[in-house]
């Protein structure tokens, strides 16, 4: 039976797949998995598991919502259904039992210090860093040392639906205060303090001449196939993992 698909991935060759009902106990901060109707399908209906033959040749993310890193032995029986899928996870600990390419939410709480993990193992497929108005410093440690690994790093700025989001002194001395670099809009189909244009080319003018690091979707569009980042590093992943 067909599952709905995520509104984000419209003209995309991926599909959602979570295995887990309920919650994700992580509870990391402003989650959207866990805010109650924010979600595209409603949690409480899960699991959410496309038909293998449906899915095609089509790439399956496992755990876009909650983690892969809970019930791990399940998602990886539910991924090895499927030609091509991978992980997520904001646990550091147990990369390398993943069978395939995994993406590391390496600041679960983004205003503390990452993980910073030496070496990487060899299935990291990108490192993601959570990004906020103040934790931008952090922010920068990681990608100096995640890149000096030549791992990938995607920036995902932080919004902010049940807090005001806080800017530091610096943002606001550089480009303006809060309304400067964030605004109250609807994304997708929830509405959110958001990062203005103008905050995120600021973020990501500060690593323009190192090319591992790009951000989640882009400044002018916040759907996937405006990006394309998920697929080309699942690719070239994969080519690292066959030895290619």
């Amino acid at each position: 039976m067909s599952v709905k698909r995520n509104p984000k991935q419209e003209g995309t060759p991926f599909w959602d797949c979570i295995v887990q009902k309920g919650e994700c106990p992580m509870q990391c901060n402003q989650c959207f998995y866990n805010r109650p109707g924010a979600y595209y399908v409603p949690i409480s209906e899960m699991p959410l598991i496309p038909d293998p033959e449906e899915v095609g040749d089509g790439i399956v993310r496992m755990n876009c919502g909650h983690d892969s890193s809970m019930e791990k032995d399940k998602v990886i029986a539910q991924a090895a259904e499927y030609q091509h899928a991978f992980f997520n996870t904001s646990i550091p600990a147990g990369l390398g039992e993943f069978p395939g390419p995994v993406v590391l939410t390496a600041n679960r709480n983004e205003e503390a210090p990452a993980t910073l993990l030496a070496p990487p193992p060899k299935n990291l497929m990108y490192v993601r860093l959570r990004t906020s108005g103040t934790n931008l410093d952090l922010v920068d440690l990681a990608v100096e040392h995640y890149t000096a690994w030549q791992v990938p790093v995607i920036i995902t700025f932080m919004a902010y639906y049940d807090v005001e989001p806080r800017v530091s002194s610096k943002v606001c001395a550089d480009i303006g205060g809060m309304p400067e670099c964030y605004e109250w809009k609807v994304r997708h189909i929830n509405s959110y303090w958001c990062p203005t244009k103008l905050f995120m080319r600021y973020v990501m003018n500060r690593y323009q001449d190192n090319r591992l690091v790009s951000m989640c979707s882009s400044i002018g569009s916040a759907y996937c196939r405006d990006c394309r980042n998920c697929e080309t590093h699942y690719l070239q992943t994969q080519k690292r993992l066959r030895g290619e």
